[in-house]
């Protein structure tokens, strides 16, 4: 496919600089328009607390039933205000949350990813307290990562209010050098990771301390709620994960929204200006594709596409739980792709010319909404279980449109990037974490031999036996955590047979392979 050369010669400039290049996460080496299907019946309502009660406008009818595990999730409520003229976003983000580690807690840990020199921003924490008291902070790893001192051990399933306030500030038209996500450019103010976010508690190792790596995705975070409230400049389009169920005009400057999610890993958040707009509803779910004046028909190709990818992995998968997913146009420069919550990221320069290299980016990240925001996985540690179905289910979004020869093609660059790495010596464990894969390895591991593990997976067990197997996963693992001891138990599971050799020669060592 024309994408494969474009795509090696930007690894190869990556890599072979010897640089400590921005993330790579989510990117991909880089028609038909079905009429949207009638909404079934909703189901009767759940009987909600009334303290996550509104979050359910975030959700399909289907899936509002949901909320009722919502007692599993931490809360965040987020107050802010943007500041275009210096590019900040100011607030105060309050946190509940329950001791669910059964050991009890001297301190709590945050993430301040805009602080990693691949964001080119900032983010300061501007005061702390839990539970109404002051409280002692520490900062290490260039400021990316803050404790809290607790006074008094939080006890197991004891619960407490942790309120920070923050200022983060982007960088302007940095694309090129930094992170895209966390940027203004193109029309797009881009805030990902704006905001202090808890660190994951391992229940084997204690409280996620890593030091972030520029390699990979960023962000290792368990499911929470949100209720985001925002005040921007009258003129802003404000896009935020979960949907808008407010927007009131504070004074004839000032607009205010507030935004409610479903249950979801982090808040991604944006402001547009000059954008256009097209929609559609899949499934009950509302797709919007926001592109670039003069980009109207690569705009709409891009919601076909996105339309498509939906219904692919609704099928195959299970069903999307969220009321909206958007797709944005973006100055990424770097990379291809990237995923949030409802919300994916596409590269501007791919809608200049729609290829191959626009279709699956696409269907890559809109997969992502299942395998990352639905089913979470370490990224920093097991980059493989994500990124493999998503990279996996390019095959599966050309086999859901009718397109073998595609499909084919897809498998024929995963084997080829794989073999060529082997060959050239950049073959290890899929299990590797990132931080142990430099040298050109962490790309064909994650986005070549991964999917093709699963392709092997799926010659073993037979076709409709990996269908069943995806969507056990998907129903056994939702807002949940996973490993790979995880998957491996739920594909014996469903086929009834044992996986150990398989899954010991393709994740837990490197021992040569045939190439399914």
């Amino acid at each position: 496919m024309s994408r494969t050369l474009c795509s090696l010669l930007l690894l190869c400039s990556l890599f072979l600089s010897g640089c400590s290049a921005p993330t790579i996460s989510a990117w991909i080496p880089l028609d038909r328009f079905v009429a949207p299907s009638a909404s079934p019946t909703p189901p009767p309502k759940p009987d909600l607390d009334p303290a996550v009660a509104t979050q359910a406008a975030a959700l399909i009818p289907d899936a509002v039933g949901d909320l009722e595990a919502a007692e599993a999730w931490d809360r965040y409520q987020i107050i802010a205000a943007l500041n275009p003229d210096n590019l900040s976003i100011s607030g105060t983000v309050t946190l509940d949350l329950r001791n669910r580690t059964g050991v009890a807690l001297d301190r709590l840990y945050f993430h301040l990813y805009p602080n990693h020199p691949d964001f080119g921003g900032r983010l300061n924490v501007t005061s702390a307290t839990v539970n109404g008291n002051p409280v002692a902070s520490e900062v290490q790893y260039s400021d990316t990562l803050l404790a809290l001192k607790l006074e008094s051990p939080l006890a197991p399933e004891a619960s407490a209010q942790v309120i920070l306030g923050f200022r983060a500030q982007t960088p302007r038209a940095a694309s090129r050098k930094t992170f895209g996500a966390f940027n203004y450019e193109a029309g797009v103010w881009s805030m990902a990771n704006f905001y202090p976010i808890l660190a994951r508690y391992f229940p084997d190792s204690g409280w996620d301390t890593r030091p972030i790596v520029s390699r990979g995705d960023f962000t290792v975070s368990s499911v929470a709620l949100y209720d985001v409230t925002i005040d921007a400049p009258q003129g802003w389009r404000l896009i935020g994960s979960g949907v808008s169920i407010s927007n009131t005009e504070v004074n004839e400057s000032i607009q205010r929204q507030r935004f409610v999610s479903g249950p979801q890993r982090e808040f991604y958040f944006a402001a547009l200006q000059g954008l256009h707009a097209a929609e559609t509803v899949v499934d009950g779910t509302r797709i919007v594709s926001y592109f670039q004046p003069g980009m109207a028909e690569a705009g709409q190709k891009s919601l076909e596409i996105a339309e498509q990818s939906l219904r692919a992995f609704n099928n195959r998968y299970g069903p999307y739980p969220l009321a909206e997913l958007e797709v944005i146009q973006s100055a990424l420069t770097q990379f291809y792709g990237m995923e949030y919550p409802g919300v994916v990221l596409i590269e501007q320069s791919l809608y200049k010319r729609p290829s191959d290299d626009f279709e699956v980016t696409i269907a890559h990240e809109i997969a992502h909404q299942w395998w990352y925001s639905q089913v979470g996985n370490d990224a920093q540690g097991e980059a493989w279980l994500d990124e493999g179905l998503a990279s996996y289910a390019q095959v599966i979004y050309y086999e859901e449109i009718g397109q073998p020869d595609a499909v084919e093609e897809e498998l024929q660059y995963f084997r080829s990037t794989f073999h060529n790495a082997r060959a050239a010596g950049r073959d290890a464990p899929l299990d590797t974490p990132a931080s142990e894969l430099g040298g050109g390895r962490y790309y064909p591991l994650n986005y070549a031999k991964a999917p093709l593990f699963f392709h092997a997976l799926r010659r073993q067990i037979g076709d409709a036996g990996f269908t069943q197997f995806l969507q056990n996963y998907y129903a056994a693992y939702r807002y949940q955590d996973v490993t790979g001891e995880d998957l491996l138990h739920i594909a014996e599971q469903t086929c009834g047979c044992e996986l150990d050799t398989l899954y010991h020669d393709w994740v837990e060592t490197s021992t040569r392979v045939g190439i399914p």
